[in-house]
């Protein structure tokens, strides 16, 4: 069972601040997630749910459906803590290769280090999982142009 999606997404702005209350530092981290939920929660193990070359279409990059790499994961402390949806098109995986196949590899190992990656903008919205609302933020990204997606569902409230 993964996480609903409840709102849709809405660009975030410094006017969603005090509706995002204590969960905005989640939002607008910029450094590793895993290193940070480390932090706060001890070991983090990152566990694959699925990933699979697929079609699919994310209406905040483009209205056409491409195909791609789509991976979904959990990471892990003594229990799920952040879900997590990546996809990145052929023609991401063309100038970077890796995101064909990343495997249990954390993804913020290469966002954080790639001298050609740059994100450009970060959505909020709100899902649904066991019956409770939580926040979600998608960042996209550009790697040398193409634009790629990465959700991360927060499971735990600040």
């Amino acid at each position: 069972m993964t996480p609903l999606i409840k709102t849709n997404w809405q660009l975030f702005s410094e006017q969603m601040k005090d509706a995002c209350g204590d969960m905005e530092s989640w939002i607008l981290e910029d450094t590793s997630l895993i290193g940070r939920l480390t932090d706060k929660y001890g070991e983090i193990i990152l566990e694959v749910h699925s990933e699979k070359m697929c079609s699919f279409q994310d209406k905040e990059i483009s209205n056409i459906e491409v195909y791609g790499n789509f991976r979904q994961i959990y990471l892990l402390g003594s229990d799920k803590i952040v879900f997590a949806e990546s996809f990145f098109s052929e023609a991401v995986i063309k100038h970077f290769p890796k995101f064909g196949a990343l495997g249990n590899e954390a993804l913020g190992k290469y966002l954080f280090s790639h001298p050609n990656i740059e994100k450009k903008e970060t959505y909020v919205a709100t899902y649904e999982y066991k019956g409770n609302e939580h926040t979600a933020r998608k960042c996209i990204y550009s790697l040398s142009g193409e634009l790629f997606s990465v959700i991360e569902v927060f499971l735990f409230n600040e």
